[in-house]
């Protein structure tokens, strides 16, 4: 039983300091634990803090590109993981995303562009009251949760990264728009989401999963122990998980 593929992955951009290892310095630590794909998956372009910016494009591509041709042993994929900027699922996967990236992951984080000042009020403040005093709580996980559905709804995306982290929110209806709109879930090694439990809730619908390592530096690309245990001890059919060989 081995895990092939690594799909979230954050190399270093230029003027941010989010992750340590180049993409030449991933790869060859993908290579030396037998991975055969890995996508390089940089935050998108709204994050404030570490997104790269559209200019990136061209030089990420040609990099990836030139180490493909360097290493044949292992396919290298230009990805993103974008993020999702409105209660209405509006997302930073614009046009020069989805002409350029390989494999487009999306997810809810901070520190992002938000289209508008609701938005942000309710994702973070509104979020942190509820989490935190449990104010307005039932009222706000209906919020996150629509919020989360609508941009799988609307926008096209491989995988959601770390379904719900930071947020209040029903995974099941998660469960159903990721089934429906056939988005893989991500069990992430780096962070409890999904959880056990919430992976045994998810298992009631036919959805999908990929355990990523979430890795910010190259010894923990190809990570995945913690993600995994988590997939056997909630009683998870394996074969729903897509980069994992049997």
């Amino acid at each position: 039983m081995k895990i092939n593929r690594d799909y979230h992955v954050h190399s270093i951009l230029p003027r941010t300091n989010h992750a340590k290892s180049s993409i030449e310095e991933i790869v060859l630590e993908a290579i030396d634990k037998g991975l055969k794909e890995i996508a390089i998956s940089n935050h998108g372009l709204s994050h404030v803090r570490y997104g790269f910016r559209k200019e990136y494009i061209p030089q990420l591509k040609a990099e990836i590109k030139a180490l493909n041709k360097k290493y044949p042993q292992i396919k290298i994929l230009f990805g993103v993981e974008a993020n999702i900027l409105s209660l209405t699922g509006e997302t930073d996967i614009e046009k020069e995303i989805l002409e350029n990236c390989d494999v487009i992951l999306c997810g809810y984080h901070l520190f992002v562009r938000y289209k508008r000042f609701t938005d942000f009020f309710n994702f973070v403040i509104l979020n942190w009251l509820a989490k935190t005093l449990g104010f307005r709580k039932e009222k706000q996980r209906k919020i996150n949760t629509q919020a989360i559905v609508e941009a799988m709804n609307k926008n096209k995306m491989y995988l959601l990264t770390h379904p719900g982290r930071r947020l209040i929110y029903d995974i099941e209806e998660i469960a159903k728009a990721a089934s429906k709109n056939n988005v893989l879930l991500e069990i992430n090694n780096n962070c409890n989401s999904l959880s056990v439990e919430e992976i045994k809730l998810c298992e009631k619908y036919d959805v999908k999963y990929m355990i990523n390592s979430d890795s910010h530096i190259k010894d923990t690309v190809g990570s995945f122990e913690f993600g995994l245990k988590r997939a056997i001890d909630a009683g998870l059919n394996l074969e729903k998980i897509v980069n994992l060989e049997q």
